[in-house]
């Protein structure tokens, strides 16, 4: 590739047949082209993209049909969010993009026409594990060479990497986002109440921000390349009144106390439901056992009322 190398990603059905032609018929590669030879260039993502970078790639293109036989929007994706995390870095020009022909003379004018930009200094990560293992090696690596050493790179919606913010305020806790959450970016504690976000992890799915039901959640498409695990709520635990066990979040159910006292016949003051509200689940079972009380029995209902009570009510009425 000489000093200033460009990877050319294509499969042996078009893009081979195309490198084979221009080799016989024209000039064929220029010499700082690398082919790259793969089963589909729809395979290609953004791991292999960033990872080409980092071992010193100054350009990355990729070889598709004038008329592709079928769909190209998921690549044509990933070149656009290659170009803005690319551009977030500071790699000027064109290094990253699409060449869609089924001429391999226009292939070589494609090729040929690229400028030489900055070459980063090649990484030697081992490329192992899963493909978000493999690109996030890669961005780090592309991060420490890159012309800008820029800390967070703003992304469009949709992007595979990102943040989760909550309303501090609004959250009561109640965890439903990290049971829903598919890739353990956010996680609980099971000896107190807090919620966990870990940004490396995060795909930007959504998932939490559909099943909040305070609606407190929102997402931030980014790259952060220092972001650390970080407790995005914690509060403090409420003991149960009979055993001292924690059991639930101390904010919570002093709200549900302060709603439901006075407001129903069940809850009225020194009521023994309040009690069983302060009291975790196993003290809540035992204590309507021993005491035989039935947390649904409601008051006594009046007797119907009948003439005769009518009648009553005249005659002890005092006579003026």
């Amino acid at each position: 590739g000489g000093g200033s190398p460009i990877i050319l990603f294509h499969d042996d059905d078009h893009g081979g047949a195309l490198i084979d032609a221009l080799a016989r018929h024209g000039d064929g590669l220029p010499a700082n082209v690398l082919p790259f030879a793969v089963n589909e260039v729809t395979q290609v993502g953004l791991e292999a993209i960033a990872a080409a970078f980092a071992y010193g790639s100054t350009a990355v293109r990729v070889i598709l049909r004038g008329r592709p036989r079928h769909d190209v929007l998921g690549l044509r994706d990933t070149v656009t969010l290659g170009r803005t995390i690319l551009a977030g870095l500071g790699f000027s020009g064109n290094p990253l993009g699409l060449i869609e022909t089924d001429d391999p003379f226009a292939l070589g004018e494609a090729l040929r026409a690229i400028e030489p930009g900055k070459t980063a200094s090649p990484a030697s990560f081992l490329p192992a594990g899963g493909k978000r293992d493999v690109l996030r090696f890669a961005l780090r690596e592309l991060h420490r060479a890159a012309p800008v050493a820029t800390g967070i790179i703003a992304l469009p919606a949709g992007a595979p990497f990102g943040a989760v913010e909550i309303d501090v305020a609004g959250c009561t806790l109640c965890l439903s986002c990290v049971s829903a959450c598919p890739t353990g970016a956010l996680s609980d504690d099971p000896d107190r109440p807090l919620l966990r976000f870990s940004e490396a992890a995060c795909v930007q799915c959504g998932l939490c921000k559909a099943i909040c039901p305070e609606k407190v959640v929102s997402l931030v498409p980014r790259l952060a390349f220092d972001a650390a695990p970080r407790v995005l709520k914690q509060e403090e635990s409420y003991p149960c009144i009979r055993c001292g066990r924690p059991f639930g979040v101390r904010s919570t159910i002093e709200h549900v106390l302060a709603k439901l006292e006075g407001s129903h016949w069940m809850y009225q003051q020194s009521s023994p439901s309040l009690d069983l509200i302060k009291m975790c689940d196993d003290c809540r079972v035992t204590t309507v056992t021993e005491a035989e009380f039935d947390p649904h029995a409601a008051p006594a209902r009046p007797r119907p009322r009948i003439t005769d009570d009518y009648f009553r009510e005249r005659e002890d009425e005092p006579k003026t």
